[in-house]
């Protein structure tokens, strides 16, 4: 699968692309087939068009394999930002192409960095609350939340490790150390760990977005 992947994204845009990387639980050996997602990095040295659609063939391709192959994008541009340099370096596992993590600096843990890896994090809540929103059946609702949860709890993992002096973006890490110094969310954290696998009854969570909402006040 990672074969295919890599000869049909080397075929499809030649040299705008740098470089292709693996993350996500097929990198770290955590992956459950078919339930886990194939994670990929492509380094442009330039923009490119239609790698979504490239992506999305390789998703149904491999359909029997993982639930989907997600291609995020980056230019080498942007590894000006402390963020993707961190991510790129100590995350990813090339696959193709030029090889840029040596010569990135080692990441220390901060608050900046965790606001990196997060993005704006109230447009993120509220980008998951529409799509909790226009779930129609409770197999939409189940999706949503799965997603809500994985991307929420990372949040919550950057935001209390580095509030902690550590640093990690584990779900579970982060929704012990809600627990542990938040009492009051415990509850939702143990249903977000339990969301995020894809298992529990995703009534409840608007819970989830609270959390969310709360986290992105949080100093």
């Amino acid at each position: 699968m990672l074969a295919d992947c890599v000869t049909t994204l080397t075929a499809a845009f030649g040299d705008p692309l740098d470089g292709l990387y693996l993350y996500g639980s097929i990198a770290t050996g955590q992956a459950r087939p078919p339930d886990s997602d194939l994670d990929l990095l492509a380094l442009w040295s330039s923009p490119v068009g239609g790698a979504e659609a490239v992506a999305a063939a390789l998703s149904a391709r491999h359909r029997s394999t993982v639930r989907a192959v997600g291609l995020a994008q980056s230019t080498v541009a942007d590894l000006e930002s402390e963020a993707d340099r961190c991510f790129l370096r100590h995350y990813c596992v090339l696959l193709a192409g030029r090889d840029r993590r040596a010569s990135l600096p080692r990441c220390r843990p901060s608050r900046a960095l965790a606001d990196g890896f997060n993005g704006d994090l109230p447009a993120l809540v509220a980008r998951l609350r529409s799509q909790v929103e226009a779930a129609r059946t409770p197999a939409e609702l189940a999706i949503a939340a799965t997603g809500a949860a994985r991307r929420l709890l990372l949040a919550v993992a950057t935001v209390e490790s580095v509030s902690h002096a550590t640093w990690s973006t584990d779900r579970a890490t982060g929704a012990a150390l809600l627990a542990e110094h938040h009492p009051e969310w415990r509850f939702v954290a143990r249903r977000a760990v339990e969301w995020s696998a894809g298992r529990g009854n995703p009534d409840g969570v608007e819970d989830l977005l609270r959390l969310g909402d709360w986290l992105a006040e949080h100093p």
